[in-house]
């Protein structure tokens, strides 16, 4: 069982802005979402801790609780170490394996996570890092008074990790001396516990001055973060015709004679939708998020569904590829509202319309739909993660 430690807690003052560079927007989304995206995305995290300044702890919370690995937002301490260690404390006692992870680094790689806790595993220990290929020099007010040997000096990064046991006993055994460790390799290393190095990225940055993002944003274009994961899901429903109702179909009123039944407004084709969507996304179904016995739900938009869907498929890592509906239906014509019903799930959904497919069929006269008793629809999802 593998948990994550986020020390998100430093002020950054280097990024020269008045706001946590944490909240910086990095391609549309903060930096800690992106940090976070990364171990919510990866299959072997179970759980996640944000530390956090006691500042910015309800800002941080209502970022990170969005995401459904996040266990705790805890208060951080006063250097990084201490914060580490409040985050250790509040993952739970069969976590084995802990990795802590700069809340600024928000380029690191499923790849490489992966490759950190194989190598806990295997060795007992890992930190990632790039091997120094520049020459080094020390100085004294401006002056240099040494050239370093650069064989075997490296660039160390973050993920870094070791067996919970390990880490705890460390910061046990150093007490108040953490405050002076800039890592967790230092810690393991002051108790003589051997760390082991394996290949960092290059692309693995940490954000620190403004200057950073464009360099940032030009790795997430041409950088592959992981393999991507393809998805499907399927959705149905179906609901009864009843009298004193409005029929709103793909989030679209229609004029008819009859609405459908339901404790929404019914719409059948967005909540088959819904379900093909949380499907894919292994998110549960739609009776689950928007229960029928919650009386907040009462004659509420079904596009509100669909809005929310989406938006938590956004934030555990999903893009939606194609939707594809069927609607069966006796009456009313779907085709002179196919258009609309497209223009409006694309808006919802936020995705372009050419990522949206209705198609209208009848059932001949059979079953309830051949009776005109109510309408049923399918929905299909890709996914790509």
């Amino acid at each position: 069982m593998v948990g994550v430690v986020i020390p998100a807690a430093g002020q950054g003052s280097r990024f020269g802005s008045a706001e946590n560079k944490l909240f910086a927007s990095l391609a549309g989304r903060t930096v800690l979402e992106h940090t976070l995206t990364a171990f919510e995305n990866h299959d072997d995290v179970q759980w996640i801790v944000v530390a956090a300044s006691m500042r910015e702890l309800e800002r941080i919370k209502d970022i990170s609780l969005k995401y459904s690995k996040v266990l705790k937002v805890v208060e951080g301490g006063e250097s990084r170490q201490e914060s580490v260690l409040c985050g250790l404390k509040a993952l739970p006692d069969d976590c084995e394996i802990v990795l802590v992870h700069d809340a600024a680094r928000p380029l690191i790689s499923q790849h490489l996570i992966s490759v950190v806790i194989d190598t806990i595993r295997a060795e007992g220990s890992a930190v990632p890092g790039i091997p120094i290929r520049d020459t080094v020099k020390r100085s004294n007010n401006g002056v240099v008074t040494e050239t370093v040997p650069r064989d075997n000096l490296w660039a160390v990064q973050t993920p870094q990790g070791a067996r919970r046991e390990t880490l705890l006993s460390a910061f046990n055994t150093l007490g108040a001396r953490i405050r002076e460790m800039t890592d967790e390799a230092s810690v393991l290393e002051a108790i003589g516990f051997p760390v082991h190095i394996v290949g960092g990225e290059v692309s693995n940055l940490k954000l620190t001055v403004q200057e950073d993002i464009p360099r940032m944003e030009f790795y997430l274009m041409t950088t592959p973060r992981t393999p991507a994961t393809y998805r499907t899901g399927m959705g149905y429903d179906v609901h009864q015709f009843v009298e004193s109702r409005e029929l709103w179909l793909g989030g679209v009123h229609i004029p008819h004679t009859l609405g459908l039944k339901g404790h929404s407004d019914a719409d059948a084709a967005l909540h088959a939708l819904c379900d093909a969507l949380l499907g894919g996304a292994g998110l549960g179904d739609i009776g689950v998020l928007f229960p029928d016995t919650d009386p907040a739900h009462k004659n509420r938009a079904s596009m509100e569904f669909v809005q929310e869907t989406a938006d938590m498929l956004k934030r555990n890592g999903w893009k939606i590829e194609n939707v594809d509906l069927t609607i069966l239906a006796e009456a009313p014509k779907i085709g002179p509202w196919r258009s609309l019903m497209i223009d409006r799930i694309a808006s919802g959904l936020q995705v372009g319309r050419d990522r949206v497919n209705i198609k209208a069929t009848t059932s001949e006269k059979l079953g309830f739909v051949g009776r005109s008793e109510g309408i049923a629809c399918w929905a299909i999802a890709t996914l790509s993660r």
